[in-house]
């Protein structure tokens, strides 16, 4: 991903500096004795390139996949060429490369539940699929089941190569075992990664500074982002004096947005030792709850923010309600997943792309979250035999590939470029935020409740945060405890 984003502002940057930078007409300028520069070698990072082997499989290679949630299949499989959506074409285009290159034809099956069908198939011992590519929450259920492979230890996986997601597989793994990572074998993980965007047209007429610079200077923090929106005077009531879901907020979003800025302020409900084993975290209890304070006074402000889950009696699909908010400038920020983005190609206000704020100024790094709708990667058991891993490690690893090369550009130029994110900054926001992407097992397993119940908390306003975690640590500790039991860990 980064790869991709570094050429488009290379390509960006090399026009510019051809219509500024070359001769004038009606100079006297000529190139005709000047001697001609070598052109420079073409440098090749072999970290983004695969080493597959020159051999040829047959038949099928089938993934259990979960349908249309997300447009999981889609985003894997199509069948022929299209015309009208460049990603479902780039999806045919690796279809197509990986048949000439490898023999086999991709196919999927689909599965409203891929945890029971995977189940089934273990234990009927059919072996019918090759692979299984699921949201987080479902993938992690089969880990826990005993039906998925250690990853590290297919050898035809080459997981340090940057076509895999770094972030995921370091905080994925358990007792140094992978059963599942995620990379550019599929764009959900990108669609479903948190962001900030900001209504240009709100923000210059109510004079915001130049927000891209202050994220370059470090000072895009809680605090900031809080003072703006109190001292900015976009929020106003409607025309009847009623701050309903018609009113002007100086934020919109829902009650994803409690973990937004939990994941924010560099927290995890899970972190690990130095063996890689997981444990629940305890030792960050005050800025947790300072954190739970701070997203209380912005989520439950009703003058300022508007939540998408507190409007559901207006509409059930509330989150269309934040978005026509945000198009109808009638929100200054607005955050949602980063897939919302390609919804706004239509809109007639400019928007810019930003990360979500720092904790404060001494925090390194901007970090958000990725949504558990996510997919995630993972090969059944039953394939564990040398010949059969070997295979489905190949086809993996020539997907994830093929993905970087085909699919990715397609889906970066689908979501950033077009009428309305034509600047350069948004291209290096994008680069800080897949950066540092936080992948939590406390989250994706939601042990004891400990995640969820957190986030109950931002949506019910309540400031309580020590006497939860009393409560579902005990519970999460345990769960914890027999889900390493159950993967031979700790």
């Amino acid at each position: 991903m980064k790869k991709i984003i570094v050429l488009l502002l290379a390509a960006i940057m090399l026009v510019s500096c051809f219509a500024a930078c070359g001769p004038q007409v009606g100079t006297d300028e000529s190139t005709d004795d000047a001697t001609t520069a070598p052109e420079p070698e073409e440098t090749v990072d072999k970290r983004y390139v695969a080493d597959l082997p020159d051999e040829k499989f047959s038949g099928e290679f089938n993934i259990l996949c979960e349908g249309t949630f997300w447009g999981t299949e889609d985003a894997i499989y199509q069948e022929e060429a299209s015309d009208a959506d460049n990603v479902n074409d780039a999806v045919w285009r690796r279809c197509v490369a990986i048949k000439d290159r490898l023999g086999v034809d991709i196919v999927v099956t689909p599965s409203a539940d891929t945890t029971v069908s995977l189940k089934n198939s273990v234990k009927s011992g059919d072996k019918a699929y090759d692979a299984v590519i699921a949201r987080m929450p479902k993938i992690a259920a089969s880990a826990e089941n005993g039906d998925l492979v250690d990853l590290r230890e297919v050898d035809t996986l080459d997981l340090e190569k940057l076509y895999w997601d770094q972030s995921a597989n370091e905080k994925l793994s358990v007792g140094g075992k992978l059963f599942y990572t995620v990379g550019d074998i599929i764009t959900t993980e990108d669609q479903a990664t948190w962001t900030m965007m900001f209504n240009k047209r709100l923000a210059e007429s109510h004079d915001i500074p130049d927000l891209y610079q202050v994220v370059k200077d470090g000072k895009w923090t809680f605090d900031y982002f809080y003072n703006l929106m109190k001292e900015s005077g976009v929020a106003h009531p409607n025309d009847n004096g009623e701050w309903d879901h018609l009113a002007t907020y100086a934020f919109a979003t829902h009650m994803d947005m409690g973990y937004g800025f939990f994941y924010a302020a560099g927290l995890s409900f899970v972190q690990k030792d130095n063996n890689d084993i997981p444990f629940i975290d305890a030792t960050n209890q005050e800025k947790v709850q300072n954190v739970l304070s701070y997203s209380l006074k912005v989520m439950r402000d009703t003058s300022l923010t508007m939540d998408a889950h507190k409007w559901v009696h207006i509409r059930a699909a509330a989150h269309e309600l934040i978005a026509e908010a945000f198009m109808e400038d009638r929100a200054l920020f607005f955050c949602e997943v980063l897939s919302t983005i390609i919804g706004f190609r239509a809109m007639d206000t400019d928007f810019g792309i930003l990360p979500l704020p720092k904790y404060n100024e001494e925090q390194t790094d901007y970090i958000t979250f990725v949504n558990p709708a996510a997919s995630l990667v993972g090969i059944p058991v039953y394939q564990k035999t040398a010949d059969n891993c070997r295979k489905s490690g190949i086809i993996l690893e020539a997907m994830a590939y093929y993905g970087h090369e085909i699919i990715v550009p397609e889906f970066i130029e689908k979501a950033i470029k077009g009428k309305t994110t034509r600047d350069v900054e948004s291209i290096e926001m994008l680069d800080i935020i897949f950066k540092n992407r936080m992948y939590d097992l406390g989250l994706i397993n939601d042990w004891g409740a400990l995640a969820s119940g957190y986030n109950n908390l931002v949506f019910n306003n309540k400031n309580d945060y020590a006497s939860m975690f009393k409560k579902a640590s005990k519970a999460a500790d345990k769960k914890l405890k027999n889900f390493l039991k159950k993967v031979n860990v700790g």
